[in-house]
């Protein structure tokens, strides 16, 4: 699992376990945190109709980039496992907010895609999760 960390450096994230009181001050808050979680699936493609059937195998080794609001990621470019999955988690401090990504997978060797190549989708404040499926068809020579 590769997990992304965002850090917004204006959060004014802090804690407090007690509850307030009337000599508490205000510049203490206790903040909810934000998750975004992303599943991206590669798979041959056999008869190359852009869905996956039961009997298409996974692709291991496509490489995927996000983008979206991440301030910073160590490798961008990531590789999807032996089930051909790569499982994602985004975090920030603080509330979810709309938030806009793309998902970018890159075509192996020998492959041409039978479905698109990038998808772009928002999470609204109260979604936490997205599926999307890329499938790829062997070139014949």
């Amino acid at each position: 699992m590769a997990i992304v960390v965002l850090f917004l450096s204006a959060c004014g994230l802090s804690t407090r376990v007690e509850a307030p009181t009337a000599t508490s001050t205000p510049d203490q808050y206790l903040m909810g945190d934000c998750w975004h979680s992303f599943r991206v699936t590669a798979w041959q493609d056999l008869d190359g109709n852009g869905l996956q059937d039961v009997s298409e195998p996974p692709l291991e080794g496509v490489k995927f980039d996000i983008r979206g609001p991440i301030a910073e990621i160590d490798n961008p470019t990531l590789l999807s496992n032996a089930d051909g999955r790569l499982d994602i988690e985004v975090y920030h401090p603080g509330k979810c907010f709309v938030e806009t990504y793309t998902i970018i997978a890159f075509t192996p060797d020998s492959f041409e895609p039978t479905t698109p190549a990038s998808v772009t989708f928002s999470l609204n404040s109260d979604e936490t999760f997205y599926e999307v499926q890329f499938g790829f068809r062997a070139v014949s020579k």
